[in-house]
């Protein structure tokens, strides 16, 4: 039996471009403070009406929740560039470092929604659904995070007294809160460069602070390189 005209692609394609005007003027209202934006407004940023937000999202707090979900995605494309085979399970570790601070640069208004989910939004049982599969996602992609600490320890790379469970929450805890500092409207603010500039420091910290003893040189400092996510790196050598 053919697809009812509510179901036809031509149909299909015009719901997923309303849905993504709203996610985009939801973004830029809630990027300045979720609980003062008004649906009236949002609604007439994206050039639809109130009835429609709720009809694809269900509410203000499905609305964030689904934006919080957008940005998981978008994350796990960068963090893809981290876990590149050339690179040792360290590397790519170290790496993820880069493309967090590399998200954060090109999409600044998905940061916050990367970053503090829950913080602003109290969902409704009726979002429940959404919530969990905002939650599954995550623990997805912390997971495979996890993941490469665990080869670098197998590896020898990365000392085996660290949990690696505890310590993929702990770098994830550590990069939100130094890029959350360019949010600050005090003087702790940081600038994007004093950011990029915390964050590489702390990937040195990171990578000397994880490197088992015997993946380190002569003068006792680690073997993995600080690899640029975005870039070519020179061919490794026998020495690594």
């Amino acid at each position: 039996m053919a697809a009812g005209p509510e179901h036809s692609p031509r149909i299909t394609r015009r719901r997923a471009r309303t849905r993504e005007q709203i996610l985009d003027a939801a973004e830029r209202a809630f990027g300045t403070g979720y609980r003062a934006a008004r649906m009236e407004d949002l609604a007439e940023a994206a050039d639809v009406s109130v009835g429609s937000i709720y009809g694809h999202f269900g509410s203000k707090d499905g609305l964030y929740l689904a934006l919080v979900e957008r940005a998981l995605e978008q994350f796990a494309t960068y963090l893809d560039h981290a876990f590149r085979p050339d690179y040792t399970p360290l590397e790519q570790v170290l790496a993820a470092g880069d493309v967090y601070l590399r998200f954060h640069l090109e999409h600044p208004s998905s940061f916050r929604f990367l970053a503090f989910d829950g913080v602003e939004a109290q969902t409704p049982a009726g979002d429940e659904r959404l919530r969990e599969r905002v939650g599954e996602r995550l623990e997805e992609i912390l997971g495979s995070f996890q993941a490469r600490i665990e080869a670098a320890i197998s590896a020898g790379e990365a000392d085996a007294g660290y949990d690696a469970k505890l310590a993929a929450r702990f770098l994830w805890g550590a990069w939100n809160g130094v890029v959350s500092f360019s949010l600050r409207a005090d003087r702790m603010a940081l600038t994007d460069e004093e950011i990029a500039a915390c964050l590489r420091m702390g990937r040195r910290m990171v990578n000397e602070g994880l490197t088992a003893p015997g993946f380190r040189d002569a003068d006792g400092r680690s073997r993995a390189r600080l690899v640029d996510a975005g870039a070519p790196t020179e061919p490794r050598s026998d020495a690594g």
